[in-house]
């Protein structure tokens, strides 16, 4: 079984594509799985108007023989939201229910509302849940456009940068910070072990000065996590060109961040073109990498978790069942309750007017008797 699935594997062929619905343009990058390890195929750059065609050349050739073209795509983290809580330490279905319920009370919008994918990671003393967060209709717009073609997955492009990060440049397992630019925003990243445990994304004026890049980014990265400043940042090469002092001007502010530039070696063995198309396309070559992998990647939207179905035994003590219960209980106690204070209230009344009256006396043992029997 494991020889087979590693021949399956060797002639693997994957796209990365990072989409972005404000633009309506994507990078793409095609790789195929070879025995002596990643072929870098081709890259480009794909619009709205050239989508249908660019994905009827990717089907026609897997209709030449080619090995099936599998397809991950990166959402633009402009939409993707990641939000970190705590959770017991319980097993599926339970969990997803769990996860779910936590998530309504951080959410912008009803749960209902949103595509939830989330990573759960042991910890003391409970369980860190790492949930990422997407508006229903940005996910069904996104899927439509490849209907025709199988999916791998569809995941926050942030995780692609670190795929790519872990594949291409020198990499820690230590809780770190990524940063980079793109031409619009910038995004970082907290990581450990080469995943995301949370990720904050800001806008960049191309055109404005670089002291307010730099504010913008200290309040960023402060929210990432407590005692941040004690993290390496890693400033992804490329990302600087167009503020040249970034990194600079971050030390002065108690930072510790050094520009990363892609590791000639790990690059050569992953059959990348050159250190130029791993800073234009990073989080195109990353989906690429997963799609050729066999694991779940993290944060996969097209994972659709939903909350265990409750049997007919569940739904019928169920905590909207047993409210109405109680509710009929204490409305019947209460209701004999008010009967019976009432039947009191008259009868003493009656027995004060027959104390006032002749012979009342003897009515009134007559009563008590009467009294006495009901009890």
């Amino acid at each position: 079984m494991t020889g087979e699935t590693k021949k399956t594997a060797a002639g693997k062929t994957a796209v990365g594509l990072l989409w972005s619905a404000a633009r309506k343009n994507g990078q793409a990058v095609l790789l195929r799985q070879k025995p002596e390890g990643i072929q870098f195929l081709s890259r480009e750059t794909v619009s709205e108007s050239s989508l249908p065609e660019w994905l009827h050349r990717l089907s026609r050739s897997a209709e030449d023989g080619q090995a099936p073209v599998t397809v991950t795509i990166g959402m633009d983290s402009s939409q993707v939201g990641f939000y970190m809580f705590d959770v017991p330490s319980v097993q599926e279905p339970q969990l997803t229910s769990l996860v779910r319920t936590q998530a309504e009370g951080c959410l912008p919008l009803p749960v209902s509302a949103m595509r939830l994918a989330w990573r759960v990671d042991p910890a003391e003393p409970s369980d860190r849940c790492v949930l990422a967060a997407v508006r229903n209709e940005v996910y069904q717009q996104t899927v439509s456009r490849f209907s025709e073609m199988e999916l791998h997955a569809v995941i926050p492009d942030t995780v692609g940068l670190l795929a790519c990060r872990h594949e291409c440049f020198q990499s820690s397992r230590q809780k770190t910070v990524v940063l980079t630019l793109g031409a619009s925003d910038a995004v970082a990243i907290l990581t450990e072990y080469g995943r995301i445990l949370n990720a904050v994304r800001i806008d960049v004026d191309p055109e404005g000065p670089a002291q307010l890049l730099v504010g913008d980014l200290l309040q960023a990265l402060h929210a990432l996590a407590q005692e941040v400043q004690k993290l390496d940042v890693f400033l992804l090469e490329g990302a600087s060109n167009r503020f040249p002092s970034l990194a600079e001007d971050l030390n002065k502010e108690g930072f510790h961040v050094q520009v990363s530039a892609p590791d000639p070696q790990k690059a050569k063995l992953a059959g990348s073109p050159g250190s130029a198309v791993i800073r234009d396309y990073p989080e195109a070559i990353g989906l690429a990498v997963l799609g050729l992998r066999e694991q779940t990647a993290d944060f996969d939207f097209t994972r659709q978790r939903t909350g265990p179905v409750p049997t007919a035994r569940q739904q019928m003590f169920s905590a909207p069942v047993l409210r109405m219960v109680l509710s009929m209980i204490l409305a019947i106690v209460i209701g004999v309750l008010g009967l019976y204070w009432k039947d009191k209230l008259e009868l003493h009344t009656l027995q004060q007017k027959l104390t006032e009256e002749e012979k009342g006396q003897t009515a009134q043992k007559l009563l008590q008797q009467l009294e006495y029997r009901r009890q």
